[in-house]
């Protein structure tokens, strides 16, 4: 059984990760033609937590890429239609995630709008 930990947001605006028995949280992120989805996830400081990430069915290669506190990334994974699983501790903040792939001459697919935020919260 999950339990929904949720503050006080509009449900449209953001995902809430799920608590599961085990006590750990989970949210799954898909990647697309340059969008993320959801693009904007709450998550329960001091709580594991877990992101499966995965790709939408595609030809154009793109990555999951999260900043950590100090800007560097904590996870840097090649998305593919198979779900991988991000095992992340994060004190509260606001972390940006992206897929920073660029094909010659274009923008990159952060530029194109492939970005979001996993805001934690005590």
């Amino acid at each position: 059984m999950s339990v929904v930990w949720a503050p006080n947001l509009p449900a449209q605006d953001r995902a809430v990760t799920t608590i599961d028995s085990d006590g750990v949280q989970r949210i799954a992120i898909v990647g697309g033609s340059y969008f993320f989805r959801p693009d904007r996830i709450l998550a329960k400081a001091g709580q594991p937590l877990h992101l499966i990430v995965r790709m939408e069915e595609g030809i154009v290669p793109h990555r999951f890429v999260l900043d950590g506190p100090d800007g560097k990334p904590v996870a840097d994974i090649e998305l593919a239609t198979t779900p991988k699983t991000v095992q992340i501790d994060l004190p509260p903040g606001r972390y940006s995630y992206t897929c920073p792939n660029r094909l010659l001459m274009f923008k990159s697919h952060r530029e194109r709008g492939m970005s979001g935020t996993l805001e934690i919260r005590n």
